[in-house]
């Protein structure tokens, strides 16, 4: 008997009455044979009827009995089931509990949320949530993986995956999938799967095995632009063990996934140790000191302490950018270098000591000579009692360097210098009655470093009684 195919039969109305109906079933609509082969509408159709699926619990569900203490009795079958018609006596990886998970967004009109659309249609010609499809897919992919075929094992895991979503078995047939590309080299799209794993599956059991997958991805990464320098857009159109685009990129975005996975891992301090010596590397040293930073603030018992300090210090240095910037990298790298000093005096060698002394004294040369350049700015704008602090500080912290030798010279040049610029308007502006914060701050009396103020020298109000006499401190 010849078969008749009926795909070109199947209107527009009659896949809308299928999408709008809540009882359709499988046997309603013919297999159009667009999504699976001749023999996998026959399994499908088999597995409808087997006891605990979706499909039978619908036919059965009113004929079910409840037994109090045991679950639901469904005449002429084995066994009793939950309310979901699954079996309560199977292991709990079948049962598929879902406590915890985040229930999947809807939108604002659930009616209208296209997966919902897109899962009704695969249930519709037998492709929807089907656990005894999953595992016979699943099982399949194992013996093409085992035999090699990594391409048809990948076809098959990622549809065992589609077919019983939220599960363990899901869990499962990703990071099969994950492997199957792996060792493949499809390194790319292998990355890709071992971070979708571990986004649906945090706690999956193969936690450990996909970070190692990634970090020896990363690593051939970055070991092969090391020997092959490549630009960031230059396109890659026939290494498939590489990305198409920004291989170094990819390998920073691999160390990435490590450490926000798994931060408490063996190897979270290595994989930002390595990222911060990529972009140390590239002399981007601002990104590099931020995750040595990072490493010696949350890693304190990290092997890569040591280094991430001398790495830290020396980006720190490059990172300054001259006398007329932002003077906080010295400042810092004057607390790393005593902290290194301090903290591992017995790990120094003879060369690491006299480079650290030479880069304590760098930085402070540097830092002299960014307060030389601000006294110098403040009195091209006549505020020359701020140019005065910065020289009487160069003058007091090293009265012997060449920098306080400077400071002294121009401190006699400045001599009787205005303070501050005058007042433009001043006369207008002094027709203005004066508040009492400013007039309180005016009465402050000014002394030098070391002396003490006589009493009755002067009076600040800080405050009014409720009487209002002034309430003064000497």
């Amino acid at each position: 008997m010849t078969r008749t195919n009926l795909a070109p039969f199947v209107t527009p109305l009659a896949l809308a009455a299928a999408l709008l109906s809540p009882t359709a079933a499988v046997a309603q609509w013919p297999s159009l044979g667009w999504f699976s082969s001749d023999s996998a509408e026959a399994g499908s159709t088999a597995s409808a009827q087997r006891p605990g699926d979706p499909a039978w619990w619908r036919s059965h569900k009113s004929e079910a009995v409840f037994d109090v203490g045991r679950g639901w009795r469904v005449p002429g079958f084995e066994g009793y089931f939950d309310r979901d018609g699954r079996p309560i006596d199977a292991p709990v990886d079948e049962l598929s509990i879902k406590l915890g998970q985040k229930k999947q967004d809807t939108g604002m009109i659930p009616a209208l949320d296209p997966r919902a659309a897109a899962n009704k249609v695969k249930e519709t010609f037998g492709h929807g949530a089907d656990e005894t499809a999953a595992r016979a897919l699943y099982e399949r992919g194992v013996q093409s993986f085992n035999d090699k075929h990594y391409a048809a094992a990948i076809t098959k895991f990622k549809a065992a995956a589609q077919r019983w979503p939220g599960t363990m078995l899901e869990a499962k047939a990703m990071f099969a999938l994950a492997e199957a590309r792996y060792f493949g080299k499809e390194y790319d799209k292998a990355m890709d799967a071992y971070v979708d794993l571990l986004t649906k599956h945090p706690n999956t059991p193969r936690l450990d095995a996909s970070i190692e997958r990634l970090w020896a991805i990363a690593r051939y990464w970055e070991k092969y632009n090391d020997y092959n320098p490549t630009v960031a857009l230059a396109f890659n159109a026939w290494d498939d063990t590489r990305p198409a685009f920004d291989t170094i990129g990819h390998a920073v975005k691999a160390y990435e996934a490590i450490r926000l996975n798994d931060p408490t891992g063996p190897r979270a301090d290595d994989a930002i140790m390595a990222t911060a010596g990529i972009y140390f590397r590239r002399e981007r040293y601002f990104d590099a000191d931020y995750h040595y930073e990072l490493l010696r603030r949350d890693y304190p018992r990290s092997e890569h302490q040591f280094e991430a300090h001398l790495l830290g210090l020396q980006s720190k240095m490059r990172m300054y950018q001259g006398p007329d910037y932002d003077g906080t990298p010295l400042e810092e790298g004057q607390k790393l270098a005593e902290r290194i000093r301090t903290n591992f005096a017995g790990r120094l060698t003879d060369v690491e000591r006299q480079r650290l002394t030479k880069t304590r004294a760098e930085l402070a040369a540097l830092i002299e000579a960014r307060d030389l350049r601000m006294a110098e700015y403040y009195h091209n704008i006549d505020h020359n009692a701020s140019a005065k602090i910065y020289l009487k500080a160069l003058v007091e912290k090293d009265p012997d360097s060449p920098a306080a030798a400077v400071a002294k010279q121009r401190l006699a040049e400045l001599g009787e210098l205005p303070p501050r610029p005058e007042q433009p308007l001043g006369w207008f502006v002094g027709m203005f009655p004066q508040n009492d914060e400013r007039k309180a701050l005016d009465e402050i009396v000014e002394i030098a470093p070391g002396q003490d103020l006589a009493p009755g020298a002067g009076q600040t109000m800080v405050a009014e009684n409720p009487g209002g006499e002034p309430t003064t401190t000497r």
